[in-house]
């Protein structure tokens, strides 16, 4: 993490803000031109307050989405009014998931004990202050290739595809004073067309066209907008003669997805990598015979205990073996190797090789073995599939003339392979193992809110999606080589013309292949004119330092100003190249080679050689670094202050120390720096400081500084490993007076001297300067990219515990 006055303690939480105490909630997003580009709209609801009114209208929840209507819908008991808006989890229906979901975070502490203190409360799932969020609705017709049998569907549904309805679990605590966003997830799971069909007049044909229609609606939507507006589009959506919400019913539920934060190490425990969280993934089907869900396996998730020998468990190898050999035959047939290239697989239950949870890990994404369930080990004990074997079988295709689209080496096979699973999809191009986290509501603290409510891959892929909705309301059949999916990474290079003007296809921060690699592959992912491809992290094996599953994959960058060892100039930038080294399957190190190499006593900071060395009046550059550095906490000396408990920034990050003569590309927002994790520890215990209750507004309010960070929009996002956050909503008509009035709170309340034992004092810091005219003038409201886990909503750890207290 880095720091202004310290951007260090930081944990560097969020973000950007106006200063709480004078408008916590103020609106902060442009319009939705801005945001999200036309190049990236498609068939999903996300506008946040569209998305309100849906789920608790005029404030009370019981909406036609609310999550609790649905479920009761699905036991076919009739709503209970005090029940709706609540967390239903200890509903029957649902007494499966809570306990088992309680079970894994309880093996999860067994197996990670220096996890311990950072990991989720279980018991947020149940407590009666929490309640699951409706975040948005996507179209998921693009899925009719899924066969989900015992799910009671009719033929003509399992052809239609789906819809997603994406919740985010939340809590309200103590009086309503402490509350926030949880990183969970939760996917209620419908067929597209439902069941109660008009005696067939519903068609696929009729939700397509639906879809379509609606989408310009919320897009044009600004957040200014009166109630009346937003209650006029949640009405279209829901209008039984054109909307396509109309025939959403709770009785239709198939599935429900969760994806759990489990821990998140900080960066002073996770030490190389700078933080490290692992996520949960879990699916439960809907039993019809019992009325309840259940633990269901996961599609595509190979389980690889059941396929690998383990030597303490000898009599099981057998069994294992066996296995392997079925799966290999599977994927030898004509069919199935041919879903395997167009990214369609859908692995056979009865094969007996699937999952029922699956675990990933963050930061690092596909460089992380624990992400590749096909990782390419270099050792037959570890090895679900040898290159040798994936030769055999493109041979086998070869000869009988089955025409590969995406894949040519076993690189290309084997990376096909691991995108089809949950951890590796949810771990590429995502928002720290999310894809759809959903953007906040007005009501939000500004410093804890999230601007975009997808990840880059769910934006790159829309144009796919449109195209096939769009035949689908034609009327016209759809083949399954138009079913085919881009790898996760970065979306076909046939829609490249579709998002131009994005950076999604070999723009900033993009994914691409060195050229080594793009030589031996049918993955073409060069980057746009004047970028190049540049490898923050390389992966290899322990044993025989042999490349590792993506070894040449790296992002786009700026080529302007490259120089050396490929270490760009622009804010945002990566800052050091790493690499990943794995002794075993999830035992995974990273070793930093490049600015400088970084060994356990090391000074892990980024030399100010590998910063521009051109300054900017008023303003410094500075490196913020990946892994942990103890530093001093020297309230005299301003640099070494900056320094103190700083790390977290995967892969480094360039960023200015002040809002002055920030380039196009920078922005300015509020980060979190000294005594912002004093401040949130101290959340728990209902202690007051000066008199005052602490909540995070009072963390946000007292404890953040200004800096220039990276700017996003949907077209232009983040890098992998950061996510893009509100900004702080400084106008040209009110930064000025914004500013003072944090100046004059800082001051005067006692409260950021009581916590860090300091007195504040603006020309010691960094960070305490007013933002300069240039950018007040330019109005700028895009938002800002930080690491995720510096969100306080997007850390599992630091949250006040969902327990009653005598008030």
């Amino acid at each position: 993490m880095v720091a202004t006055f310290s951007l260090s303690r930081l944990i560097l939480l969020t973000l950007l803000a106006s200063t709480g105490t004078l408008d916590p909630t103020a609106a902060a997003s442009d319009t939705a031109q801005d945001i999200i580009p036309a190049a990236v709209r498609g068939p999903f609801i996300s506008h946040p307050s569209v998305i309100t009114e849906l789920d608790c209208p005029a404030g009370k929840c019981g909406g036609p989405l609310d999550f609790t209507r649905l479920i009761q819908a699905r036991a076919q008991a009739s709503p209970i009014r005090e029940e709706l808006g609540k967390n239903p989890f200890k509903l029957r229906i649902a007494k499966k998931i809570a306990e088992t979901i309680g079970q894994d975070l309880d093996e999860l502490a067994a197996m990670e004990p220096d996890a311990g203190g950072h990991q989720i409360d279980k018991n947020f799932l149940t407590d009666e202050d929490s309640r699951v969020e409706l975040v948005g609705i996507v179209n998921r017709m693009d899925r009719q290739f899924i066969i989900d049998s015992g799910a009671g569907l009719s033929p003509r549904q399992r052809q239609c595809g789906e819809i997603s309805i994406i919740y985010r679990f939340a809590y309200s605590l103590r009086d309503r004073d402490q509350k926030s966003r949880l990183p969970v997830t939760l996917n209620l799971v419908l067929p597209a067309l439902p069941s109660k069909d008009q005696g067939g007049q519903i068609t696929c044909q009729t939700i397509a066209k639906r879809w379509l229609d609606a989408i310009p609606a919320s897009y044009e939507l600004q957040d200014d907008r009166p109630s009346k507006d937003v209650e006029k589009v949640a009405a279209q959506l829901l209008d039984p003669k054109t909307g396509p919400l109309a025939f959403i019913d709770g009785r239709d539920i198939i599935r429900i997805e969760l994806n759990i934060q489990a821990y998140r190490k900080p960066a002073g425990i996770a030490k190389d990598f700078g933080t490290e969280a692992a996520y949960v993934i879990r699916v439960f089907k809907w039993q019809i015979a019992g009325g309840y869900f259940d633990a269901d396996l996961l599609r595509n998730q190979i389980d690889r205990d059941l396929l690998l020998c383990d030597p303490r468990k000898p009599n099981e190898c057998p069994a294992n073996q066996a296995r392997r050999k079925r799966l290999l035959a599977y994927f030898s047939q004509p069919d199935v190797m041919q879903s395997i290239d167009w990214g369609t697989l859908d692995i056979d239950d009865s094969l007996g090789v699937l999952a029922k949870r699956a675990m990933s890990v963050s930061p690092g994404g596909t460089h992380r073995s624990r992400n590749q369930s096909y990782w390419n080990a270099h050792d037959s004990s570890e090895q679900i599939i040898t290159d040798d074997e994936i030769r055999a079988l493109l041979r086998f295709a070869e000869k009988n003339k089955i025409s590969f689209s995406f894949i040519k080496s076993p690189q290309d096979f084997r990376a096909r392979l691991n995108g089809t699973t949950c951890i590796g999809c949810h771990q590429t191009r995502a928002i720290a193992g999310f894809h759809f986290p959903g953007a906040d509501r007005s009501g939000t603290y500004t410093t804890n809110s999230i601007l975009l409510p997808g990840s880059p891959h769910f934006y790159g892929d829309q144009p796919r999606r449109l195209a096939l909705l769009s035949k689908i309301a034609s009327g016209q059949p759809v083949t399954n080589f138009e079913l085919a999916t881009s790898y996760p990474h970065r979306p076909m290079n046939k829609f490249r013309s579709a998002l131009a003007g994005t950076s999604l296809i070999g723009g900033w921060g993009g994914a691409c292949l060195s050229e080594d690699s793009i030589r031996n592959s049918k993955r073409e992912w060069t980057c746009q004119t004047d970028h190049e491809c540049i490898q923050p992290f390389r992966s290899a094996d322990e044993r025989s330092r042999k490349s590792g599953n993506e070894g040449g994959l790296g992002i786009c960058v700026t080529s302007k100003g490259a120089q050396g060892n490929t270490i760009a100039r622009q804010i945002g930038d990566a800052l050091q190249l790493g690499e990943v080294v794995t002794k075993s399957w999830g035992k995974d190190r990273y070793f930093r080679y490049f600015p400088n190499e970084v060994s356990a006593d090391a000074d892990t900071i980024i030399p100010k050689t590998a910063l521009p060395q051109k300054q900017i009046p008023g303003n410094s550059y500075y490196g913020a670094h990946q892994e942990y550095h103890q530093g001093k906490t020297d309230w005299e000396n301003r640099e070494l202050l900056r320094d103190a408990e700083t790390g977290g920034f995967p892969a480094g990050m360039l960023r200015l120390s002040e809002c002055v003569g920030l380039p196009s590309e920078a922005s300015c927002g509020l980060v979190a720096s000294t005594g912002f994790n004093t401040c949130i520890a101290k959340l728990g215990s209902d202690a007051k400081v000066n008199g005052k209750k602490l909540t995070i507004g009072t963390c946000f309010d007292h404890f953040t500084s200004f800096a220039g960070l990276r700017a996003c929009t949907a077209g232009s996002p983040c890098r992998d490993d950061y996510i893009c956050v509100k900004p702080m909503g400084y106008r040209p008509g009110d930064a000025s007076s914004k500013f003072v009035a944090r100046s004059k709170l800082l001051q005067t309340s006692g409260i950021f001297a009581a916590i860090n034992e300091h007195t504040y004092s603006p020309s010691k810091f960094y960070g305490q300067v007013m933002p300069d005219q240039d950018w007040v003038d330019r109005d700028d409201q895009r938002g800002l990219c930080i690491p995720p886990y510096f969100v306080f909503q997007f850390r599992a750890d630091g949250h006040p515990g969902p327990r009653r207290t005598a008030d």
